[in-house]
């Protein structure tokens, strides 16, 4: 260090034109070194700078805070502690929890932070190029992502950029998995015996989920990814899952759709279960099947659970509505004999014993004695149809015996038919008031009891060869034929997923899913009438059609004998709003002529 020192000290000395000559060489070094720090740098104060401006991609950062959160698993009743050790162990890589400016559900959690409808804002893409949506349109101000639909998403500008790759468990840079549980039960042959051209083939059901998630993967704006639909033969027995029996096969087959790496699960909704759909949420999976479960139940397990069919909630609106605007204190014109219909109503309510359709029941009643209407009789019944003709007859006997004059039957596809039978059998025959499981389900109900039936949540069925599902049909299979005669409940699933997966943005996870899903807009009216979805909605049907069973009409749907045909005049109304079940305190334009 010393003999430096003095050689420094002569540099000091040195002429002015040498000292220039080298600082410059020096500086020129140090620039070529550290030139890329100073550009890092200057990019940071650069973002610094564009932070503090106030609504500067808000979203985007909310989307990417939430990502890294990690998101809570719901709380439930079906769920193995190995489910809930997977759970727990992935954590934020299935999903996130971004704190919002108002709740996701009852359990005060709020899942995701709507961005702009239409226009994502999450993930890390450079801005859109061009103004062309993937389905070929024009991304105009106010324009739909597609014109075959009328629940179609505002527009999307295609994506360019990077898509953040595997985002969530069942999601990579090029793929987003949906899987399909082909169920089993020990009871098939009496379903298969007593329902007959009305259950549904699982196979040719699955095909037509295909042929429309291979259309829409054109249509909707996904970022860089398609879907691909996994079907694998499921171990549990669906009906005995929904008894509170064999959970262990519902585990088993969740545990399957999660290590076939599921983002979702889009299972028929007849053929799912409570608990697998349940094991599915705690698994990190969306389902997409639930049929009839109150919202309560859709908040406990949120963002998880999907649905096209309104909740147990909303059908439980309306039957209130239905009651206490248009029936109750009025005689029971729409019953089966001339003793009955010169009655003032008195109400029943059937439920399946699973505490879900309980708790939905006990909204019912709930309802009622709001507006002053008591039930006469309430029974509920086992999902075990090897016992359903012992509980049809006891349950009809009851209601007969304390004057039942209408049944309010919250009750699945297949146990209206035991009922009927026992009610024949007792010559009792009063208006029944049920859930709409379309035409083939309802033929397989005495007429001499379903002509007398009205449904609280119909919905129009077009004329062969029309209507949306089938147009879209054509534009993805030209020349083909569904393979299903419920192929309507496969487009409708279908759209649902997609409208999600395109809203979520390209940073895909559940959070970011439901998030999207509360930014759309409500759609027009359409043959599932006006959907709309916002914070805690998870299924997005706001109104509803009141029908009428007529025994004579023809099916749209499958050509035969008997069909649901609207009530006053095709009147749509909106479960949460009972002024629109208007004219109130008159009887329901239904039947012709009544009884």
């Amino acid at each position: 260090m010393r003999q430096s020192e003095p050689r420094a000290t002569r540099d000091l000395q040195a002429p002015a034109g040498p000292l220039d000559a080298a600082m410059r060489r020096y500086l020129a070094k140090l620039a070529i070194r550290w030139s890329p720090l100073v550009a890092c740098a200057l990019v940071l104060a650069l973002l610094v700078a564009l932070s503090s401006v106030p609504g500067v991609h808000k979203a985007a950062r909310a989307s990417q805070l939430a990502a890294r959160s990690g998101l809570a698993r719901p709380s439930g009743t079906y769920r193995s502690s190995t489910m809930a050790t997977r759970g727990s162990a992935q954590g934020g890589a299935a999903g996130s929890n971004a704190a919002g400016s108002s709740g996701g559900g009852s359990n005060g959690t709020a899942y995701g932070t709507p961005g702009q409808a239409g226009y994502p804002t999450t993930g890390t893409a450079t801005p859109p190029l061009a103004e062309t949506a993937t389905s070929g349109g024009a991304c105009t101000p106010g324009a739909k992502q597609f014109a075959w639909s009328v629940y179609a998403p505002p527009c999307v500008p295609a994506f360019h950029g990077n898509n953040g790759g595997a985002t969530s468990h069942g999601v990579t840079g090029t793929t987003i998995t949906l899987t399909y549980r082909l169920a089993n039960s020990s009871q098939q042959a009496i379903i298969d015996s007593v329902g007959g051209a009305a259950v549904p083939s699982q196979h040719a059901y699955l095909q037509d989920l295909q042929t429309y998630a291979a259309f829409f993967n054109t249509q909707f704006e996904l970022y860089g990814r398609h879907v691909v639909i996994k079907a694998f033969q499921g171990q549990g027995d669906y009906l005995a899952e929904d008894q509170g029996q064999d959970l262990q096969g519902a585990q088993a087959d969740a545990a399957t759709s999660y290590s076939l790496g599921a983002f979702g699960d889009v299972t028929f909704l007849l053929t799912s279960s409570q608990p697998y759909e349940q094991d599915l949420a705690a698994e990190h999976v969306l389902s997409f099947s639930p049929t009839g479960m109150p919202q309560s139940w859709f908040d406990s397990y949120a963002p998880y659970e999907w649905s096209i069919w309104a909740t147990g909630t909303k059908i439980a609106e309306s039957y209130v509505n239905t009651v206490c605007g248009r029936m109750a204190g009025m005689p029971a014109v729409f019953a089966g004999n001339a003793a009955t219909r010169s009655q003032t109503r008195r109400f029943g309510l059937l439920t399946p014993d699973n505490p879900e359709y309980v708790r939905v029941g006990s909204e019912i009643q709930a309802g009622l004695r709001h507006c002053g209407v008591s039930l006469a009789k309430s029974e509920t019944y086992s999902l075990d149809y090897a016992q359903a003709s012992q509980e049809g007859t006891a349950a009809m006997a009851a209601f007969r015996a304390d004057g039942v004059t209408t049944v309010l039957c919250m009750c699945d596809p297949v146990m209206p038919i035991f009922f009927a039978q026992a009610a024949n059998t007792q010559s009792y025959y009063p208006e029944w008031v049920v859930p709409n499981y379309l035409d083939p389900a309802g033929q397989q109900v005495s007429s001499s009891q379903w002509s007398h039936a009205i449904s609280i949540d119909g919905w129009p069925m077009p004329p062969a060869g029309q209507g949306e599902a089938y147009h879209a049909f054509e534009l993805a299979a030209p020349g083909k034929q569904p393979a299903e005669q419920y192929y309507m409940v496969a487009y409708y699933t279908m759209l649902q997923v997609f409208e999600g997966l395109q809203a979520a943005g390209p940073d895909l996870t559940p959070a970011s899913f439901a998030g999207g899903m509360a930014s759309l807009p409500p759609s027009g009216l359409g043959q599932l009438g006006t959907w709309a979805y916002g914070n805690a909605s998870y299924t997005p049907p706001t109104n509803t059609l009141i029908e009428w069973w007529d025994p004579s009409a023809t099916s749209n749907l499958d050509h035969k004998q008997g069909a649901w045909v609207a009530c006053d005049g095709g009147k749509w109304v909106t479960y949460a709003d009972a002024s629109s079940w208007a004219p109130l305190h008159q009887q329901l334009g239904c039947f012709a002529p009544p009884g």
